[in-house]
């Protein structure tokens, strides 16, 4: 039985890899659960694989979901890894999340000999730390809610609450301080347009006392 060894990368972290080894007749499915496994992400949302020329520009695509199936397309549960591959250095994109848009790529390095005793698919190397799943997206969320002026009270919502409470994630000292900066422009902001509106009130009621009296109004 043959065994691929795939080099994955992210497209925007080229100093974190891994090395994955999956046998010739495992499914894309396989493949799409060792990737996930291997970089520390949940398997919550959809994905994607193409195929690949050596410009990383897409070619036939094979989904995840069935409903995502057209003609041209192929499903991972049902389409083996062998099926794809046509070169010796067969390349592959890999699109997760389309909301955070996480981009990975994947090259086939080489064939190994079968190790009996192991278990397929399987990482078996590991370089760099990988990016946590969600603090791209929440960041990204935060900064657009601060820049449109949408952001709420707590400059986050529920939601993202309970997407840090369920990966444990931090924010770095820099991102945590910016991320207070941005709630105290808020807060100020609130402020000033309430001390205006106050300023505007006062001054309708001294319109109108002013009509009361009789008086012109200067």
């Amino acid at each position: 039985m043959a065994i691929y060894k795939f080099r994955i990368t992210f497209e925007d972290y080229e100093d974190i890899s891994r090395d994955i080894e999956i046998r010739s007749s495992q499914t894309f499915f396989d493949f799409f659960q060792i990737i996930l496994q291997s970089i520390s992400f949940d398997a919550k949302h959809a994905g994607a694989f193409f195929s690949s020329d050596d410009y990383w520009s897409k070619g036939n695509e094979i989904t995840l979901l069935e409903e995502d199936l057209e003609p041209g397309i192929k499903l991972m549960k049902t389409t083996k890894i062998a099926s794809f591959i046509e070169q010796p250095n067969q390349r592959f994109v890999f699109l997760y999340d389309k909301e955070a848009c996480w981009s990975l790529f994947i090259e086939l390095i080489k064939l190994v000999p079968e190790d009996v005793k192991a278990t397929y698919p399987r990482c078996i190397k590991s370089l760099g730390t990988a990016p946590k799943q969600y603090k791209q997206k929440l960041i990204a969320k935060l900064k657009e809610e601060v820049e449109n002026g949408t952001a709420d009270d707590k400059i986050v919502d529920d939601h993202v609450y309970k997407a840090i409470a369920d990966e444990k994630l931090v924010f770095d000292e820099e991102e945590e301080t910016s991320l207070h900066e941005d709630e105290s422009d808020l807060v100020e902001k609130g402020e000033d347009d309430e001390h205006e509106e106050g300023h505007e009130a006062d001054d309708e009621h001294h319109e109108e006392d002013g009509e009361h009296e009789g008086g012109e109004v200067w």
